[in-house]
């Protein structure tokens, strides 16, 4: 006699948000090449933002940049 095997119907897929969610990169003066700051932000919500000058030390000539809002080039974020 075959044995039968049932599985639970397909799970629905979850809705999206509707956040639209951006890493904050920014052009290496140095190297010329795109560094995450490490910050995110919902692209709806960029135009509005108020953003403060920012430092952080660089992934690809090691040194501390300043970076201010027109400095920003919105990227995708990995997906987990």
């Amino acid at each position: 006699m075959a044995r039968r095997f049932y599985f639970d119907a397909p799970r629905p897929r979850p809705k999206k948000t509707g956040f639209d969610i951006k890493s904050l990169l920014v052009r290496c003066p140095s190297t010329a090449k795109l560094t995450d700051t490490g910050k995110t932000i919902d692209q709806k919500r960029w135009s509005t933002a108020k953003v403060k000058a920012q430092k952080f030390t660089c992934a690809h000539c090691g040194k501390v940049h300043a970076w201010s809002k027109q400095d920003v080039i919105l990227g995708r974020t990995m997906s987990t």
